[in-house]
Parts: structure tokens; sequence; C-alpha cells
């Protein structure tokens, strides 16, 4: 995956955080921390997809966060859908080498797959505590392209 299919994935994920109001689905909070290799991971975008079969629709479907310098992160925070709805959500990551427009996935993409993605959270039932995700870098030592 190149660094423009990567911006772009980043920029759909907080457009979809940020531009569409609420739908009347009822919200949990959904708040984490991302490590890599053992440490805090900064710049990390957390995306949720719904897999369930129920009423859920459009936005609501990809509630997302970007990780702060701590690793936490919180979904939708800032936006009027914060949280997630209630169901089954496989978890993907894209961890952004800088905050410009530049900016290309240390991982290269490895895990930004739903299909292949070993994290899945069950919302609200995974999530009364704060989520912690460790992840190894699939491509450590990585650098453009």
């Amino acid at each position: 995956m190149n660094s423009l299919s990567i911006r772009l994935i980043a920029c759909n994920a907080l457009l979809f955080a940020w531009g569409c109001g609420p739908t009347g689905l009822k919200k949990y909070p959904v708040t984490g921390t991302v490590n890599v290799d053992g440490k805090v991971a900064e710049r990390v975008l957390v995306q949720f997809t719904y897999e369930g079969t129920g009423d859920v629709k459009g936005n609501d479907k990809y509630p997302s966060a970007l990780t702060d310098a701590s690793g936490l992160f919180t979904l939708g925070k800032g936006s009027e859908i914060e949280g997630a709805a209630a169901g089954e959500y496989a978890v993907t990551f894209s961890w952004m080498s800088g905050p410009e427009l530049e900016a290309f996935d240390k991982f290269k993409g490895k895990l930004s797959d739903t299909a292949k993605s070993k994290h899945r959270v069950r919302v609200p039932e995974d999530v009364s505590k704060p989520l912690v995700f460790d992840l190894e870098n699939p491509s450590p030592g990585s650098t453009r392209k």
C-alpha cells in the first residue's frame, strides 16, 4: 500500500469521525492504549469496523481515533458521535509517521486489513475497562516505501 493510499484511508477515517451528527443509536464510551513493541505509540489510527448484522449504519459502522503522545485514544473524541454502538467490531491500525500530509503508515498496511485482523472487540461487553492493544511492528525499521 503506498503513501497516498494510507493518507486517503486516514483522511476518510477522520472524516467519518467528524462528518456526521448523531444517529440516535446508543453509544458506549471506548477508550484505550496502543503499545508497539512494548512502548506507547503516538499517532496510531485505531479503526473499528462493525461486523454485526444489527441496525448500525453509515458512519456509525466505522468509529475511529488517533492516539496521543501517551498512546491513549477515545473513539470519536471531539465529535458528536463519540463512542461506539453495541455490536462486534474488527480493529485495525495504521501508525502514521508524522502529522504532515506526507506521512506514511509505519506498519506498511500490514495491520489495516479487517479480514486479517486478530483484534476483535464486542461493545459494550469488552469496553467496561480501557482496552489495551499490545502490537508488534510487522515492519520494524520501516522507512518510506
